[in-house]
């Protein structure tokens, strides 16, 4: 997906958008998520803002760097076995997995049989509960 680009917006980034938010990018993550470390032959190793040799956690691994080391204060996580929850928790910042059906897939269907969840890492549970309302 190096060059992917998608030809539409689903719902909660047209919500984003309208919200006023930029987006500035994409952060690393292992091949299609399967990994609890961050670490795709195609951009190499995410590395802990806090300490060298320790993992960012995976999947959502480049996203909770970028926030740890302040390059954002904000970014969209996925979790279907821990990938929002535990980058945050190697990273030390907040990660929250929703309830299902919480947040909206539409207009794609569902993810992992309704395994996977998505929502953000951020700084601050206050962020995260903005990114949810």
């Amino acid at each position: 997906l190096k060059d992917f680009v998608p030809d539409s917006d689903s719902e909660v980034v047209r919500r984003i958008k309208a919200a006023g938010l930029v987006l500035v990018g994409k952060s690393n993550a292992p091949e299609n998520g399967w990994s609890i470390t961050t670490e795709p032959k195609l951009y190499g190793t995410t590395k802990n803002p806090w300490k060298q040799g320790i993992t960012p956690g995976g999947s959502s691994g480049g996203a909770a760097a970028a926030i740890a080391s302040r390059m954002v204060p904000i970014a969209e996580a996925s979790d279907g076995a821990g990938s929002i929850r535990v980058p945050a928790s190697c990273c030390g910042i907040v990660g929250l997995k929703p309830s299902r059906g919480r947040v909206s897939l539409a207009p794609y269907g569902d993810y992992w049989y309704g395994g996977a969840y998505f929502l953000c890492c951020s700084r601050t549970v206050r962020d995260t509960a903005a990114y949810l309302d």
